[in-house]
């Protein structure tokens, strides 16, 4: 709030799934991290809120992955209280997590999706929302017409390179089997992460799907007390010294930007994923010794 408030107003935060930095004890903290939504939803009256809005894996607050249980049981609130499922595919679309969408592990069925960043895999600047036949007739006036239709007006609205570029990338992802090289190499890089937490004592976790991965430093593993930022993104920095770009949390999480993030490219080979293993255990070592 202090660097973006203030917040438009009838938008309401519900709490994140991490079970890392759980929140509760108890059996199933999947399904528990769910209820937590169902008890926001309850304290705000069901009829009052019209949709859910959430990444299949929640990228800024650290590449969350969820537990099992928990996609599941959010389809079954969001069904209980006719409450629309928003899904963010911004981060985790068009390959990202090893399936098209981020969604399709977890066999939830949204009500929207929003999508950009693989849309065209940064050759254009594009994004696009896809609803259900039955959201999108909601927006027509007149069901009759077949010209009427929900309009959002856009200063690049109907430009036809973007979509272009959508279309050939998306051809290049299926006709090159890059799902496929992205679970191979995402599970190559998870191996390799699990690696340098074994030898950097301030890797407290490691976890993503796909190639989207997440790599929490911590200043002691049994309290979990996090990394202050600074020194993160003093890894984050070295490694691009070396060459190598690498990301970071932002600060969805007050406190908590100490995740180191990677989202390598789709078609990165094996030699690709070691060279950016190699370059943050120099970093890690020369940060943290």
């Amino acid at each position: 709030n202090a660097q973006y408030g203030p917040f438009t107003p009838g938008f309401v935060e519900v709490p994140h799934c991490l079970e890392y930095r759980a929140q509760w004890d108890c059996d199933n903290y999947g399904v528990r991290a769910a209820e937590a939504i169902e008890e926001v939803i309850l304290r705000e009256g069901p009829d009052t809120v019209g949709a859910l809005c959430l990444e299949p894996i929640t990228a800024g607050g650290g590449v969350i992955v969820p537990p099992a249980g928990y996609w599941e049981k959010v389809q079954e609130i969001c069904t209980k209280y006719d409450i629309l499922l928003h899904i963010d595919e911004v981060v985790c679309g068009v390959g990202r997590t090893g399936t098209w969408f981020g969604y399709q592990n977890y066999g939830v069925k949204p009500d929207m999706v929003t999508m950009a960043k693989g849309v065209a895999s940064g050759y254009a600047a594009i994004a696009c929302l896809v609803t259900t036949e039955e959201v999108f007739n909601q927006f027509k006036d007149d069901a009759t017409d077949p010209l009427n239709f929900f309009r959002d007006i856009s200063t690049f609205g109907g430009c036809t390179a973007g979509p272009a570029a959508a279309l050939e990338n998306m051809r290049i992802i299926e006709d090159e089997n890059l799902l496929d090289n992205t679970l191979a190499m995402g599970a190559r890089m998870m191996g390799n992460l699990q690696a340098l937490s074994e030898k950097h004592a301030v890797i407290g976790d490691v976890r993503g799907k796909g190639l989207f991965l997440g790599a929490e430093l911590v200043s002691d593993r049994k309290t979990r007390e996090p990394v202050n930022e600074k020194m993160a993104a003093a890894v984050v920095a070295d490694c691009m010294a070396q060459g190598t770009i690498i990301g970071m949390t932002n600060r969805s999480l007050p406190g908590f930007n100490n995740t180191l993030c990677f989202s390598p490219a789709l078609i990165a080979t094996a030699d690709d994923i070691d060279a950016i293993t190699d370059s943050v255990d120099k970093a890690l070592t020369k940060v943290f010794g």
